[in-house]
């Protein structure tokens, strides 16, 4: 039987495991669920917030033993991030092109 000290020093590591913080891809925080299905009873997982709602990602892993395996969340992580570099991309080129046609419109009309 352990003794009190041992006790509280395995309730203070308990307490400070780190915390693995999944977001989904419509960057929200997702909570672990657990599931309540006959072929995985009690098993947890990540899932997108918004699910009940519209607008939800779909998002969904399970939670293992470790947390959540960083290797199968970077494809996911790098599409993101390719996506976000494009739009702000397609914003600048939007920019220019706005830039451009006023430039033409001042000439055309020589003002």
């Amino acid at each position: 039987m352990p003794t009190s000290s041992a006790k509280s020093s395995l309730n203070v590591n308990s307490r400070f495991k780190k915390k693995i913080e999944v977001k989904c891809w419509c960057e929200d925080l997702c909570p672990v669920f657990v599931s309540r299905t006959p072929e995985n009873p009690g098993m947890k997982f990540w899932g997108c917030p918004n699910y009940k709602g519209e607008g939800g990602c779909g998002f969904f892993k399970w939670v293992d033993d470790e947390g959540v395996q960083k290797q199968d969340m970077m494809p996911e992580l790098n599409r993101i991030t390719e996506q976000r570099q494009m739009m702000t991309l397609m914003q600048m080129v939007v920019v220019l092109l706005g830039a451009i046609l006023f430039m033409l419109v001042l000439v055309v009309y020589k003002i």
